[in-house]
């Protein structure tokens, strides 16, 4: 009789593994399947799946002195195991209840039903505490054969007569705990192939949507209004993708395409604007351009700029029995994601670039009206006594706010940085005669180096400004040293220094005194960040602001190269 049973269990558990490969492969219960956080109705509808495997369970098993010889245990605990104790428990209430009204008036009935319900409490307890790889049959071995004996104590507790049922255990408990235990490792093995196979096939979604945004990543940060570099990305997008058409569109428009014809936004992609989600539209071949000989479908996926709307990318991909559509969506949508958060990065980085420019401008501005008066005072006084001086001052006069004006490019050359510190240092001594005396340590052959414009002329006007030993004394020195791959720049004076009080407030940034020398360190900082050295050493001997930077800027000399005054703001 027993080789019967296992025989009869054999074929039951074959049928039970078969069901549960044929409902994984239909793809409302694969997408069920696949979500990591499983919502309230997920989880119900987890619980009733497995319930009804359970409630099968019952109806193949073999009637055998009173009680029903069956799979219950299998499905049950699977329940809990994989949806968690939501699907366990509701599993078990399902196959429970059925039990007890399968056959009433059976002397197992109460007992088999209570013992469902306890599968089912079991793999929701358990559910978190089946290790994942070592040991994992070993454990599911055990849970089964612990179940088995939890259903017989309760046969043995409450069934009557308990010779009955003493009797029926000897027969059928060796049977069900070996071949329920394969079952529930075969069940679980099956599940657990189909959550490689998924977790498989994210890893490889998840790396070409990686790679794809890689790749596009120089040509994202030009923003959506870039139509050159948009055709550039969707052309490296299809590149990776052979047979997908894509386009990217903006709140109005279609920005760039590649293997399609758009003159305007399409449905669907108008559609995934207004809800914000993925829209998937099946054979529409006619909106991917010319008719093509296999029916295709057509996928719109938001773009997003923090909570605001800004566009949508567009697959058009071809269907077919060997396509998988659902794996064209989740690329689709993969990239939706990294392309909104790069073109989010990108205006975001605009939006520090055009500070950054607009500081620039600030600086500019705030040319001392003072020194522009005292300049033409002493260009004035000149006229009269050395009237070729003073044609020499105007000169110079003209070429440092033409130098200090207009400049519009990121990076300035050190030639070209120096020579408006020369023009500002003539005209200066040209007021003062020869109380400014300039003392310069430079190489025979200057570094090849480009900066911030505006960057040295405010250190050395703090330097004339607040270097005095005396009313007609003033003493400044600028040396400049290239030192493996960096430029050290020194500018010191022989004045009595900055006080304690004063060297902390050049820290302060609310602090609105000072802004020369502060908004120099703030600027290269914004630039360089920490490849940049800034520090002012002081004493009752002088001060020396000491300046030490890359001779290579951060990003290169694209943006100087391309020479147009936007690329240029863009890119510094």
């Amino acid at each position: 009789m027993k080789n019967g049973l296992f025989q009869y269990l054999l074929v039951n558990i074959s049928l039970l593994v078969l069901v549960a490969a044929i409902l994984i492969e239909l793809k409302p219960l694969r997408r069920l399947l696949k979500k990591q956080n499983k919502s309230l109705t997920d989880q119900l509808c987890l619980g009733i799946i497995f319930g009804a495997l359970s409630i099968s369970g019952t109806y193949t098993g073999l009637s055998l002195q009173g009680a029903v010889v069956n799979t219950r245990v299998v499905s049950t605990l699977a329940a809990g195991l994989v949806g968690g104790p939501l699907p366990g428990l509701c599993a078990g209430l399902m196959g429970g209840v059925h039990r007890m009204l399968y056959a009433p008036s059976s002397f197992t009935s109460l007992a088999c039903a209570i013992g469902t319900f306890c599968f089912g409490v079991i793999g929701a307890i358990t559910c978190w505490r089946i290790p994942q790889k070592r040991g994992r049959n070993l454990s599911l071995i055990l849970l089964a054969i612990l179940s088995e004996l939890l259903q017989s104590l309760i046969i043995l507790s409450i069934c009557r007569p308990f010779s009955a049922a003493l009797e029926l255990e000897k027969v059928i408990l060796p049977p069900k705990m070996v071949m329920n235990s394969l079952g529930l490792v075969l069940f679980m093995s099956l599940l657990d192939r189909f959550n490689r196979s998924v977790t498989i096939e994210l890893a490889e979604q998840q790396h070409l949507a990686l790679l794809i945004a890689h790749k596009c990543l120089p040509f994202l940060r030009e923003g959506l209004e870039n139509r050159g570099a948009m055709g550039q990305a969707v052309d490296t997008v299809r590149e990776m993708l052979p047979d997908v058409c894509v386009a990217l569109t903006d709140l109005e428009q279609v920005v760039a395409a590649s293997g399609m014809e758009l003159s305007a936004i399409p449905l669907p992609a108008q559609k995934a604007m207004e809800s914000g989600e993925l829209v998937v539209e099946r054979d529409v071949s006619d909106l991917c351009g010319p008719p093509r000989r296999r029916s295709r479908a057509f996928i719109a996926a938001p773009l997003t700029c923090g909570e605001k709307q800004i566009g949508t990318i567009l697959f058009c991909v071809p269907q077919g029995p060997n396509l998988i559509l659902e794996a064209d969506c989740c690329t689709a949508e993969g990239l939706a994601r990294l392309f909104s958060s790069m073109l989010e990065l990108g205006e975001l980085q605009h939006q520090i670039q055009m500070r950054q420019q607009a500081e620039l401008r600030a600086l500019q501005s705030q040319i001392d009206p003072h020194f522009l008066f005292n300049a033409l005072s002493t260009i004035s006084a000149l006229c009269t006594i050395e009237p070729q001086k003073a044609k020499e001052t105007i000169l110079t006069l003209a070429s440092y706010f033409r130098q200090a004006l207009s400049i519009n490019e990121p990076f300035v050359s050190l030639e070209q940085e120096l020579s408006n510190v020369r023009n500002y240092l003539a005209l200066t001594e040209a007021r003062f005669q020869d109380a400014i005396h300039v003392t310069w340590d430079l190489p025979d052959v200057l570094p090849v180096l480009y900066l911030p414009p505006l960057i040295l002329q405010p250190i050395v006007e703090n330097a004339v400004r607040h270097g005095g030993t005396a009313v007609d004394e003033r003493h400044v020195r600028i040396s400049i040293r290239q030192e493996d791959g960096r430029a050290n720049i020194r500018v010191s004076d022989r004045g009595h220094g900055f006080s304690e009080e004063i060297l902390k407030r050049l820290q302060n940034p609310r602090d609105p005194g000072y802004t020369g020398l502060f908004n120099v360190q703030k600027r290269l900082r914004s630039v360089y960040g920490g490849q940049c050295a800034f520090t002012v050493d002081s004493s009752e001997q002088g001060s020396t602001v000491a300046v030490s930077i890359p001779l290579i800027p951060p990003g290169g000399l694209k943006s100087k190269q391309e020479g147009s005054a936007a690329d240029a703001c863009r890119g510094y």
